[in-house]
């Protein structure tokens, strides 16, 4: 298959069950690497500079299949296969205009009076995500809450796959190479995600049974991924992997922690409302509790010393912040405006 008569995503596909004879030549392949790497680069002033969907929709699907493999246990079938080089030629491109993209929608001056105290820090951080409008937003004030019927569930859960059955694995990431205080902060999230030992409670199986009561099997998912979801998960992804968007990705973070709880009780009425089997709600249920007091640790235990330590390291955490406030509100915006185009539909027809 040739890349340049396909999208790069469906080459991808056909490269993923290539063998590691053809693995090596296209690494090896300097004009290919290049003509790649230039196939890229067009994609992105497409998508970025010229406001091309189809153009996005090709590049977050690329990145969605990279990340998968990098989140992926190894398979005996490929470990003589090297990836590398090509993965990396793709999703260097990639990652940087998706994470420049959301850095250009940024409000001129808001970095100009970041605190250098550890505390007036994280009192001025919080205070920027509880003006935020996705802080408080109408999918889960209102919505969820009050209207939600049970496949409007399933569709949001389907959604949130984006990040969720996989944020265990998000915090192993992050907590490499971290001195051992904001080490041990993450290693606790990390256990409690876990489950602390019980494999009947590692929080992405919980997650799963959500997944599995409500009907949402892996047909469903690849048949209703919005695209806003899909680029969610990929600035997470993105923000965990790479070592130099660490500060970025515990603000990030921070604020998934920090906003989990106030949204997660609006998921769980809409499920008890709906008379879900109760199994099914258990991960969110346990997440509004357990979140704020990881939302605590996180500002106490990794913020403030990273912050006290370098002032620089402020900004970067509160650009991760920022990325996934507004991220966030265009994921919650576009599913919103999903359930409501249904209900245009159904009362036109």
């Amino acid at each position: 298959m040739d890349f340049r008569t396909e999208h790069i995503s469906s080459w991808l596909l056909y490269m993923f069950d290539a063998t590691a004879q053809e693995w090596l030549k296209c690494c090896n392949d300097d004009v290919l690497r290049a003509e790649i790497r230039t196939h890229c680069q067009q994609l992105v002033k497409s998508a970025y500079t010229h406001g091309d969907r189809s153009a996005l929709e090709q590049v977050h699907k690329a990145l969605a299949l990279i990340y998968t493999k990098d989140f992926s246990s190894a398979q005996i079938g490929t470990i003589e296969c090297e990836m590398q080089p090509i993965l990396r030629d793709i999703s260097a491109i990639f990652e940087k205009s998706m994470i420049d993209h959301e850095i250009k929608q940024f409000t001129h001056g808001w970095l100009e009076d970041v605190p250098k105290d550890g505390q007036l820090y994280v009192k001025w951080l919080k205070n920027i995500i509880s003006k935020h409008s996705s802080s408080v937003h109408p999918l889960y004030n209102d919505f969820l809450g009050l209207h939600a019927q049970s496949h409007h569930l399933a569709y949001y859960l389907a959604q949130e796959t984006n990040l969720d059955p996989r944020f265990d694995d998000i915090l192993a990431f992050l907590q490499v190479g971290l001195p051992v205080e904001p080490k041990l902060e993450l290693a606790q999230n990390y256990f409690d995600e876990m489950g602390n030992g019980n494999p009947a409670e590692v929080h992405s199986h919980m997650f799963k049974t959500a997944l599995q009561q409500i009907g949402v099997d892996d047909q469903f998912l690849q048949d209703n991924m919005l695209l806003d979801a899909k680029i969610s998960g990929n600035i997470s992804a993105a923000l965990a992997l790479s070592r130099r968007h660490y500060f970025k990705a515990v603000g990030y973070f921070g604020v998934t922690e920090y906003l989990a709880p106030r949204r997660f009780k609006h998921v769980v009425n809409a499920w008890r409302r709906n008379g879900l089997p109760e199994s099914g709600i258990t991960y969110h249920e346990l997440h509004i509790g357990i979140d704020a007091v990881h939302a605590k640790g996180w500002f106490n235990n990794v913020i403030i010393p990273a912050v006290e330590n370098n002032i620089d390291v402020g900004r970067e955490i509160a650009i991760g912040a920022m990325i996934r406030l507004n991220s966030s509100e265009r994921y919650l915006n576009s599913l919103l405006q999903h359930f409501e185009n249904q209900y245009t539909a159904i009362d036109n027809a």
